[in-house]
């Protein structure tokens, strides 16, 4: 039988696993939130313009515009500390999120841009090799978790419609659906 400690020590590294790949998430996907938006004001040629500016750079200077993005919100993040020490816990942690989550996709962005020049860099190379192993390691620890969800989501389903029948499944989901209509539309009233 396992033991609490044991128990613990497994919470930890699945939760820990859990957080990377949210944070590998978040690296996708808000890098795609920023070149909408980046096309939303017209200033998609940006983008085009800065592969070309880091394409003429050294593999050092590369890592200088890459690390930018973390850099300048060190100074927002002490303003936002500065104003939870002060009572303000809502506006310093909103600005703390939204200022993590546009460097992290300013630099997620950076990173598609400059990732060639970066790999010749030996120690950012080897840190880019453990960063992949680390995302396999998470995904491991986390797809027994995601297996058992979705087995359990097929057997509910299963259940739904031996009980119901199909006519009856059909029939639950669709009132379903004008449910949460209903709460959408009180909601944005």
């Amino acid at each position: 039988m396992e033991s609490v400690k044991q128990r613990l020590i497994r919470a930890f590294w699945f939760t820990l696993a859990v957080l990377f790949l949210i944070e590998s998430w978040l690296w996708d996907h808000v890098k795609l939130w920023i070149l909408r938006l980046a096309a939303a004001f017209g200033v998609k040629e940006l983008e085009a313009r800065l592969r070309e500016f880091i394409a003429g750079l050294s593999p050092i200077a590369t890592l200088a515009v890459f690390a930018l993005p973390a850099i300048t919100i060190f100074p927002l993040k002490l303003l936002a500390v500065a104003a939870i020490a002060h009572g303000h816990v809502v506006t310093g942690i909103t600005v703390i999120l939204a200022a993590k989550t546009l460097a992290l996709g300013v630099t997620s962005f950076l990173f598609d841009a400059s990732r060639e020049k970066l790999l010749q860099i030996g120690w950012f190379a080897k840190l880019y090799a453990a960063v992949l192993r680390v995302s396999r390691w998470a995904h491991e620890r986390v797809e027994p978790f995601k297996q058992k969800i979705r087995e359990s989501k097929d057997y509910l389903k299963a259940q739904l419609s031996r009980a119901l029948g199909e006519e009856g499944r059909s029939l639950f989901l669709r009132k379903l659906a004008l449910l949460r209509a209903l709460v959408r539309r009180r909601g944005a009233a």
